[in-house]
């Protein structure tokens, strides 16, 4: 899209909508255009019609959560924060942020309006047959970039970015399966201070992917377990929903530890390498064997029991560039090829 001659990392100005707006964009908030619940409100697919053009976006609205505890006040900081941290210079022209069109704050309606195309929520997307290996990966590792760069230390005056409240319903592609982060309600570090030291940190992240035995002495290494779990559940097609909540039925982390816990008991010693991958994604075109068992072992480190045994950020990224399915596929991936001659692809399990 075209938005006159400013450069990838100036933001443009940010416009002040009314609730209208919202109502037209989203034909009024139609069934159709509606992608689904984030931690405090819903995400809509929206377009604004211009003149001459169509320009496509995705509308957040908050809400007085029904699941997390919530005190008067909370939205309306979380709007202010995300305002502050989607216009500053270090993190604006990042392809795994979202980027401002404007924002909402009229009476009890607050809400942004994010500048692009918004094909699916991950959490959606999981279960589904039609969302490929191929797909999947590229999902993963843009997403494991962008937390690697947000962990990064961007100075000496600025501590890393901890989200703090990673959710697969929080990630959503474009239409090319490009991962983009669209809540950051619990963030800390970077050009804030540190949010376990004031007001509004009753909520600790999201049912299924918070990290229960963190002792907080690594606060990196929550971000890296919520991923873990993300990267079991794109692997596995499994995804926790708020009817397993409900149902106190075992998080996606639970049930990758019995599988894993049980492959390990089982004394037979000619049984395949461990993998969570399911069944009919190690059975497409693009899987290469031996790769179920590497992103198996990295997401089972992720959500290790000891923070101090799961890799960082960094790691993460290193150990899913050696995937074979990463180096047969670097273009589809945006990857610049700079590691080598690939090998051809032996799938066996077709």
């Amino acid at each position: 899209m075209t938005h006159g001659k400013l450069a990838d990392d100036e933001p443009r100005t940010l416009v002040r909508l009314t609730y209208e707006k919202l109502v037209q964009y989203t034909d009024n908030f139609s069934k159709s255009n509606y992608i689904g619940h984030f931690q405090y409100g819903k995400l809509y697919r929206g377009k604004i019609d211009w003149l001459m053009r169509v320009e496509y976006v995705m509308v957040k609205i908050w809400e007085v959560p029904e699941v997390y505890n919530y005190e008067p006040g909370d939205n309306k900081h979380r709007l202010m924060d995300e305002i502050i941290l989607l216009r500053h210079e270090t993190l604006i022209n990042h392809p795994g942020m979202v980027r401002l069109f404007g924002y909402c704050y009229e009476g009890e309606c607050l809400a942004v309006v994010y500048e692009f195309k918004p094909f699916d929520s991950v959490f959606n997307l999981i279960p589904k047959d039609g969302f490929t290996w191929l797909q999947r990966i590229k999902t993963a590792f843009g997403f494991a970039s962008l937390l690697k760069f947000l962990h990064e230390r961007k100075s000496s005056f600025y501590k890393p970015f901890i989200v703090r409240n990673l959710d697969a319903a929080h990630i959503v592609l474009d239409e090319d399966y490009n991962p983009k982060l669209c809540d950051f309600g619990s963030i800390t570090g970077g050009i804030f201070p540190d949010r376990t030291t004031y007001g509004g940190q009753h909520v600790l992240g999201c049912h299924g992917y918070i990290d229960i035995s963190a002792s907080g002495n690594l606060p990196d290494k929550q971000d890296v377990f919520a991923f873990g779990v993300i990267l079991v559940s794109l692997i596995s097609k499994e995804v926790y929903t708020e009817d397993d909540r409900q149902g106190s039925l075992p998080f996606v982390y639970e049930w990758a530890w019995r599988e894993f816990e049980a492959y390990e008991s089982d004394i037979d010693m000619e049984k395949p390498e461990f993998s969570l991958v399911h069944k009919n994604l190690a059975e497409g075109p693009d899987f290469c064997l031996g790769d179920g068992h590497k992103i198996t072992a990295l997401a089972l480190k992720c959500v290790n029991r000891d923070e101090c045994e799961r890799p960082n950020m960094k790691q993460v990224v290193r150990s899913l560039l050696k995937l074979e399915v990463v180096k047969q596929h670097s273009h589809f991936l945006g990857l610049n090829n700079n590691w080598g001659v690939l090998r051809p692809c032996q799938n066996d399990t077709t």
